[in-house]
């Protein structure tokens, strides 16, 4: 046991000066490869993603040390690591490369007949009926009982839902784009998930207004400090997400949320070197924040659809 002890202190100590440094201070750097490759010298390095040294040592450190990362980017390291907003395009088209190998049906997912009956406007056509009781007395109703107005306003919300959803899809359902002007879009939406941005854009700008809600006074992080915290962050869960896919044999990518709170406590506790209770407390508030925002979003989002749906009727 002894042994075992003299042999594990060392190594533990050694593990928590690279963690605060992210680096062994006392190894001589590698020298310098010369290529041979002439006129094409370094063009390898620039194409493949994680081929050069920045972007190896971006995925090892946030995969290691993702919160001494964190800090140690927003204290001027920048040189040392990928920028980012391009760890994230570089992570995420690789992930969304990966899924579409591994699990191709996940990529396109086919329209139920709810929807397609909403899009076409045919929902609630069909003659409803409801036996009502009021003070023992029945009453039967139908669909000709029914206010015609509110029947048009409850289609042209369905509809103008399924047509929301369809203008953000039109790069997977190409039926869909029957104009110029949707085929371009169709186009555009197809370049930008073939780089992941829709996997991490909402994500991003929540997890964002959260951190800088937070962090902002209490612990001095600034507007653009806090963006590439959460950019980092979500390049930490997509690293997850892919051992995910790994492990349940490309069946699953989700994270669930106590894994994503572990990972941002992490983050926390050695991002701003705070204790064990704190990062907690602040992960619990992120969480919430990011929840509050959300739901207000889609509140907000409900509510034009609604308008808009109500101008139609």
């Amino acid at each position: 046991m002894s042994r075992l002890s003299n042999w594990i202190k060392p190594r533990l100590r050694l593990w928590a000066i690279y963690s605060k440094l992210g680096f062994i201070p006392w190894r001589k750097p590698r020298p310098a490869k010369e290529s041979k490759s002439g006129v094409f010298k370094g063009t390898g390095q620039a194409i493949i993603p994680f081929l050069n040294d920045d972007a190896k040592r971006t995925f090892s450190h946030i995969l290691l040390r993702p919160g001494y990362m964190i800090r140690d980017y927003i204290n001027g390291q920048h040189e040392r690591y990928l920028a980012p907003f391009t760890s994230l395009l570089v992570f995420y088209s690789v992930f969304t490369l990966l899924v579409a190998v591994v699990n191709p049906e996940s990529v396109r997912k086919t329209f139920d007949d709810g929807f397609v009956e909403a899009l076409d406007g045919t929902i609630m056509d069909e003659e409803l009926t409801a036996d009502i009781t009021i003070n023992g007395n029945s009453f039967q109703i139908d669909s000709t009982d029914i206010n015609s107005r509110v029947k048009r306003f409850t289609q042209s919300i369905l509809k103008t839902m399924a047509q929301t959803v369809a203008l953000t899809h039109l790069d997977q359902y190409h039926e869909l784009a029957d104009t110029s002007w949707k085929e371009s879009l169709a186009a555009v939406e197809g370049d930008l998930r073939s780089k992941g941005i829709p996997l991490f854009l909402q994500n991003f700008f929540l997890l964002w207004i959260a951190m800088v809600w937070l962090l902002r006074k209490k612990y001095d992080v600034s507007v653009s400090g806090a963006a590439a915290a959460s950019a980092y962050v979500l390049c930490q869960f997509c690293i997850f997400m892919f051992l995910a896919l790994i492990l349940s044999l490309g069946q699953k990518t989700e994270l669930g949320v106590i894994v994503m709170g572990i990972l941002l406590f992490i983050d926390y506790l050695q991002w701003l070197g705070i204790s064990y209770r704190k990062a907690f407390g602040l992960t619990i508030k992120t969480g919430l924040i990011y929840l509050f925002f959300c739901i207000l979003f889609y509140i907000l989002l409900t509510s034009i659809i609604v308008a808009i749906g109500l101008l139609r009727a």
